[in-house]
């Protein structure tokens, strides 16, 4: 132990010298150092943080209060440890407390960042059964309909794994193609890297495209409980139509505190913003 203890010592001294003849790489290694250490340790205490209010938020959830954890829920997500099942507990604290917008908002949040949580679509459909306005949808094409499907089975981080496994089996496939002696085989290795080369790019545009889709503001939701959309931006513009709490509308535009807006039959307008909250 005193043998390691003096070895220690001596090398703490020659990075005390070092650090004091004003070496620049013994400073840059210094910093470094002290920069992991503290971003390492602020992330331990803020994971460990956000697991004690995820425990008390169910908690407080359990037992009715649904503001506590509603309260408790949002401290974690100003802490931006946020996730889908984050989100999924915020909306369903929002809906037992009343608010239906916002429900509907972080619900659709949810789905955001993971399509294919079913509770969340489960009680998405629940909540817009409350939603006043009735409006109808226009269909969209079958094909562009499978193909939006197929893209939500998985969440992109998936899709990104899926398109780099697929290049590895194309690369398995183009070396059979290069060794395999009979003209049979290497024709059906190059087939098979074609078609695994085809899936992998599919793979990566899915992963782009969730990943577009979670960064976009593109969509929002009517947060009071009536909106006008006019025809212009502005107060003293033609009142087309109304809205309610939990619509969910396209943003097309913005004009200052204007929004163009176009729900799901196709009808376009202009709301002020304050009154719709982007996903």
């Amino acid at each position: 132990m005193e043998e390691q203890y003096r070895d220690a010592l001596k090398t703490i001294t020659e990075i005390e010298s070092g650090v004091k003849k004003g070496t620049k790489n013994a400073k840059k290694a210094v910093a470094i150092v002290v920069a992991l250490m503290f971003a390492a340790g602020w992330s331990l205490t803020a994971s460990a943080a956000g697991n004690e209010l995820w425990q008390s938020a169910a908690e407080a959830y359990s037992n009715g209060d649904w503001q506590g954890a509603l309260t408790q829920y949002q401290q974690i997500e100003q802490q931006g440890l946020v996730s889908d099942k984050l989100y999924y507990n915020i909306a369903n604290a929002y809906y037992k407390n009343g608010e239906l917008g916002e429900s509907i908002l972080y619900w659709e949040k949810a789905l955001k960042l993971n399509p294919s949580n079913a509770d969340a679509k489960f009680n998405l459909e629940i909540a817009r059964e409350s939603v006043l306005d009735r409006i109808e949808v226009v269909p969209e094409f079958i094909l562009a309909k499978w193909v939006k499907d197929i893209k939500y089975l998985l969440s992109s981080n998936a899709w990104a794994w899926v398109a780099l496994s697929l290049m590895l089996l194309v690369a398995v496939a183009l070396l059979g193609f290069r060794y395999f002696r009979t003209l049979g085989l290497r024709r059906f290795a190059f087939i098979l890297a074609c078609v695994f080369f085809v899936l992998a790019i599919s793979s990566f545009i899915f992963s782009l495209s969730e990943r577009h889709d979670v960064v976009s503001e593109s969509e929002g939701i009517v947060m009071l409980p009536v909106s006008s959309v006019k025809s212009s931006p502005g107060e003293d513009g033609k009142s087309l139509f109304i809205l309610h709490e939990g619509t969910k509308v396209e943003i097309l535009d913005e004009l200052g505190s204007w929004l163009k807006v176009q729900i799901s039959d196709g009808r376009q307008g202009w709301m002020p913003a304050g009154d719709v909250q982007a996903i």
